[in-house]
């Protein structure tokens, strides 16, 4: 797998919301978007194709233009080979026209820092918009008018469509992980209190060993590796890796004094029972003898 592919993938994974919010965009404002998904079988003027094993490359006429764009994203048949030349994509299927579409709207943005800029931004903004213009004719540019003298679609619209499709995404990924994070919490902290009584086995295996979050992943997908990726790389891991070890030894600290806390108590609560108890039988020494 090519470092560039990697890179799209990793950021697909850590910004679910922001790709789907560019999947909409892109195809609706192609018009290929079809019930709530992008048309990955649709040719230009709207027909379709079945074959996913390469790009259709069929030039269609309809009044006024002529094109062999094709896919949910028409990519044109050459514009499919560079992509796919790059990361390595063996057909035209929806996951590589994905990748592929990731891998163009990337190219287009560096200028204003890759895809990196999305994440930024959160959204779709008009600057971005016209960046990605020449790449996608029904694009406005910075004038508002296409870089093809096409038709386009209102900057608005399209920012529109970017925002609900990405909060849509957003809120179906943040819900089951805020319940698994505070399910993990507290499996963590339980296992701590069973790694100390020396109990193994049973639920030592159902969560984390720390009752705290760890750190958020490092993400390369815009890192650029100017000089040595792998360097870059090693440096990021052993910091990330220091950071668990440092929440580790902390949630283990938490736990042994909660633990010592309780003991505490636990002890005093003995005394002050014993006490009661003496107490009710009168003289300790007469009872004994």
């Amino acid at each position: 797998m090519s470092q560039t592919r990697a890179q799209l993938e990793a950021w697909r994974q850590q910004n679910p919301g922001l790709f789907r919010g560019l999947q909409r965009a892109i195809s609706q404002a192609e018009g290929t978007w079809r019930a709530d998904q992008p048309g990955y079988d649709i040719l230009f003027g709207g027909g379709k194709f079945n074959d996913y094993s390469r790009h259709p490359d069929r030039v269609v006429r309809t009044p006024g233009y002529a094109s062999a764009a094709a896919g949910a994203y028409q990519f044109m048949p050459d514009t499919y080979a560079e992509a796919a030349r790059e990361l390595g994509l063996k057909d035209f299927s929806p996951e590589s026209q994905d990748l592929a579409m990731l891998y163009k709207a990337r190219q287009r943005l560096l200028p204003a820092g890759g895809l990196a800029a999305i994440t930024k931004e959160g959204a779709l903004s008009p600057q971005l918009q016209a960046y990605l213009a020449p790449e996608w004719a029904s694009f406005p540019t910075a004038t508002g008018g296409s870089a093809y003298g096409q038709p386009v679609k209102r900057s608005s619209q399209i920012s529109a469509w970017f925002d609900e499709a990405a909060r849509g995404a957003g809120q179906n990924a943040t819900q089951p992980a805020a319940a698994a994070k505070k399910q993990d919490a507290g499996l963590g902290l339980l296992n701590k209190f069973i790694d100390f009584l020396g109990i193994t086995g049973g639920l030592r295996n159902l969560g984390p060993q720390s009752s705290l979050g760890r750190p958020a992943p490092v993400d390369y997908s815009e890192k650029g590796f100017s000089v040595d990726p792998g360097a870059d790389l090693l440096v990021d891991l052993y910091k990330s890796n220091r950071r668990d070890n440092q929440t580790e030894a902390l949630a283990e600290s938490e736990a042994l004094a909660q633990l010592q806390r309780n003991q505490a108590a636990m002890e005093q609560a003995k005394t002050q029972l014993l006490a009661q108890a003496i107490s009710s039988f009168g003289d300790p020494v007469k009872l004994i003898s």
